[in-house]
């Protein structure tokens, strides 16, 4: 289960909305000299307990805060208005309150008085409705606001803080588009301004924000280094909220590893540093319990695991944050799945699984979440075309994930390589520049002449190449069938021989009296085995195709529950590998059967003469219009069935109405 828990780590840097500019700027060198904004407003009337999160739930907060900003609105003092609708932006922003009221009421304020308060006022006020915006996920919204808190006249360090904060907040709307140019363009400028006012704590904000991005691109060890020195900054800064904030992080960062042994230990680490932490927000202990109970799940302790869950269930439904409500989500399929209980809402589920597999290849990490217990769920319900579904896409991510983890090991190896080329001097780097400008100069001149020489050969064999180019189209689905078979009979191998004997090997170490493991890898073993049969037919070269064809209909009714009968007279008229082609199109006409007829029963025949062999593949479905369907180009299974009797030097023929379809396949004999 700790393995499918790194579907959370995207989510994790949601936790930036909660910057506020409550922070008191750090001292460094600045060219500002100027009273800050927030040392004014420490003074005016009730702005510190307007300001503080902890009071955002009293009974009085909001009728407190409207007589205290109506009351400088009619005294006509627009720099306390402002500052109240700023303190209560703050205390917002912590709590992750959606005010559609105050952003209302603080745009309105602009829009009247924006000309009559402070430079930094504005600033600071634009930001806090951006990140209004960005609690309701309006992201065009929010940068557009963040964009007017920007100011070319700065007044003061934290008019600079604000204006690095929305740069901040703005590289995350970015990195969360998956625009990581823009991201990147805005955490590099708030880093500059926060190292220029000397501030150390929104530097490690950033960092977070940094190691997100290496994460992102698998870069583990930088990753890891920036972490440490953000966390090591805020807990040598006393602040416990990003503190617990990086360990958060931090745990994601060993799932995202499949490093469930560090998980298990750093959200231990992390419970520990909560309990020192007074004020812990409601959003954070949900993230905490939710941790627990993966921790639980992944040791096998259900009434735990079931404990910690149901707590983050309480807060979530409570608070009603989007983050938690996705968090508890999947760590409420993960325990279903994880301890055998029936899913609570599988069509949710199903639903969930089929509008993030429209999203493309970036949500893969949540689908194989989502669809393990959607395959074991409807593999039990006996619905097996479904459970199919899941499983082909589980094997196919096991393929891609096996890809990427090469690719992306060899960028961490492209990283460590251009790193020790910048640590070389100047006058090495110079000579190399020099001499790869030399192999590029004869390179391109080159390629000039070998595209030159190219042209001509190309104008002078034109007519031979039209001959050459119809050849090899000819050729290609020969060669391709030919490679086709050969991998499916290398892939159906390593699956029996590798996969299939480690599981047998696993079931024989496992206790006797885990009846329930060992009849879950029976299943899965089965299943493997149909798999490699349905990839390429066991023994198809010593056992001979009568006998496979026979082998592949009672697989066929004992897999499918489908009645299906054969009548073969057939006594080896044509080639091995014609064979082995005419095998595949009874396989493919049959999927069709099964995916689309919706027929009760079928029948192959398969008659020799003296001079062709002569197959029927009938069914009593609902039929379809065969030359529509042709049109269409995208019948996949009937242009199969095509290219391979062409390629046996076959002619097919598609007959379908209401009553059922016949496809008929006509072979010469040698």
């Amino acid at each position: 289960m700790m393995r499918h828990c790194k579907v959370f780590y995207p989510l994790v840097i949601s936790l930036f909305w909660l910057f506020s500019c409550q922070e008191k700027t750090q001292n460094g060198e600045s060219d500002v000299k100027t009273t800050s904004l927030e040392s004014k407003f420490e003074s005016i009337n009730q702005y510190n307990w307007i300001r503080d999160f902890a009071n955002f739930k009293d009974e009085s907060y909001q009728e407190k805060f409207e007589q205290l900003f109506n009351k400088s609105l009619s005294d006509k003092n627009f720099e306390n208005a402002a500052a109240y609708l700023i303190a209560y932006g703050i205390a917002a922003k912590q709590t992750q309150n959606i005010d559609t009221a105050y952003v209302a009421e603080a745009i309105e304020f602009l829009e009247k008085h924006r000309d009559k308060i402070s430079g930094e006022a504005n600033s600071t006020l634009s930001h806090y409705i951006g990140a209004q915006y960005k609690n309701a996920r309006q992201i065009q919204e929010s940068n557009k606001w963040f964009e007017n808190s920007f100011s070319k006249h700065i007044e003061s360090n934290t008019h600079h803080q604000a204006i690095g904060l929305s740069h901040l907040l703005m590289g995350q709307n970015y990195f969360e588009q998956r625009s990581l140019d823009q991201a990147e363009k805005h955490l590099i400028a708030a880093l500059e301004i926060f190292e220029k006012i000397g501030d150390r704590e929104n530097k490690a904000k950033v960092s977070l924000m940094m190691h997100s991005m290496y994460v992102r691109n698998k870069a583990y060890d930088k990753a890891e280094s920036i972490l440490e020195e953000a966390i090591d900054i805020f807990e040598q800064e006393k602040s416990d909220f990003y503190a617990l904030t990086g360990h958060i992080f931090y745990v994601h960062y060993h799932l995202e590893k499949y490093d469930t042994i560090k998980a298990i230990a750093q959200i231990d680490q992390m419970n520990q540093f909560a309990k020192s932490y007074k004020d812990i927000t409601e959003y954070h202990s949900a993230i905490l319990n939710l941790f627990l109970s993966m921790k639980f799940m992944g040791l096998k302790q259900e009434d735990s695991a079931a404990y910690y869950l149901n707590q983050a269930k309480e807060i979530t439904e409570r608070t009603g944050i989007p983050d938690l409500q996705m968090r508890t989500f999947f760590t409420n399929v993960s325990f279903a799945n994880k301890f055998g209980k029936p899913l609570e809402n599988p069509e949710e589920v199903e639903a969930y699984f089929n509008a993030l597999f429209e999203g493309g290849e970036e949500n893969s990490q949540y689908l194989v979440q989502l669809a393990v217990p959607l395959y074991f769920y409807n593999k039990k319900e006996g619905n097996y075309e479904k459970a199919n579904i899941y499983s082909e896409y589980l094997i196919s991510d096991a393929f891609n994930q096996a890809a990427k983890r090469v690719e992306h090991q060899l960028f961490e190896l492209e990283t460590k390589y251009q790193t020790e080329l910048k640590e070389k001097t100047i006058l090495q780097q110079e000579q190399k520049i020099e001499q790869k400008n030399k192999i590029i100069y004869w390179l391109i001149l080159g390629a000039i002449v070998i595209l030159f020489s190219f042209v001509v050969i190309l104008f002078w064999l034109k007519n031979k190449s039209i001959l050459k180019e119809k050849n090899l189209t000819e050729n290609f689905a020969s060669q391709l069938l030919h490679k086709t078979e050969s991998e499916r009979k290398r892939i159906a191998s390593d699956l029996h021989d590798s996969v299939s004997n480690e599981l047998v090997n696993l079931r024989h170490s496992i206790d006797e009296k885990d009846l329930s493991i060992k009849m879950k890898i029976d299943s899965i073993l089965e299943e493997v085995r149909n798999i490699s049969r349905n990839i390429s037919p066991t023994l198809f070269d010593k056992i001979g195709f009568e006998l496979s064809i026979e082998q592949l209909v009672e697989r066929v009714q004992i897999q499918h529950d489908f009645f299906i009968s054969s009548e073969i007279d057939y006594n080896g008229g044509i080639s091995n590998d014609k064979e082995l082609q005419l095998y595949r199109i009874i396989q493919e006409a049959i999927t069709n059967i099964l995916k689309h007829a919706d027929a009760v029963a079928g029948k192959i025949t398969i008659q020799e003469t003296d001079q062709a062999i002569l197959v029927e593949i009938k069914d009593n479905g609902k039929g379809f219009d065969v030359e529509k369907m042709l049109e269409k180009g995208n019948c996949f299974g009937l242009l199969n069935i095509k290219e391979r009797a062409k390629y046996i030097n076959g002619n097919v023929s598609f007959q379908s109405d209401k009553n059922g379809t016949i496809v008929k396949i006509t072979i010469p004999k040698e």
